[in-house]
């Protein structure tokens, strides 16, 4: 009986971690779509708004990477840092996301 249990737990656990790759998948493609949609449209409308906006989004997210990779004595404190760090973690997860999906490769 312990087998049947543990065999269960296992393809639970499989399924459960299809499905959450599955949707971590389909969450990467929707931000990526829709950050795809916004610079055509915004290139569209005004190409150096833009490419300026793009820019200062890039400077930010590189703020996020000096402060995160910081000493701990030297790490500023505020809501700016905190804000550019969380915008480079999730920059870095999607990142990383979208190389590891399989629903490119199929």
């Amino acid at each position: 009986m312990r087998v049947v249990v543990k065999a269960a737990k296992g393809v639970g656990e499989f399924v459960g971690e299809a499905v959450l790759e599955g949707l971590a998948c389909l969450l990467v493609l929707g931000v990526l779509s829709g950050a795809g949609f916004l610079v055509v449209q915004g290139l569209r409308v005004s190409p150096t708004g833009t490419i300026a906006v793009g820019g200062l989004f890039v400077l930010f997210a590189g703020y996020g990477v000096v402060e995160c990779f910081r000493g701990p004595e030297r790490r500023r404190r505020g809501r700016l840092s905190a804000a550019a760090v969380v915008t480079f973690g999730a920059l870095t997860v999607l990142a990383l996301l979208a190389v590891n999906c399989s629903c490119w490769w199929s």
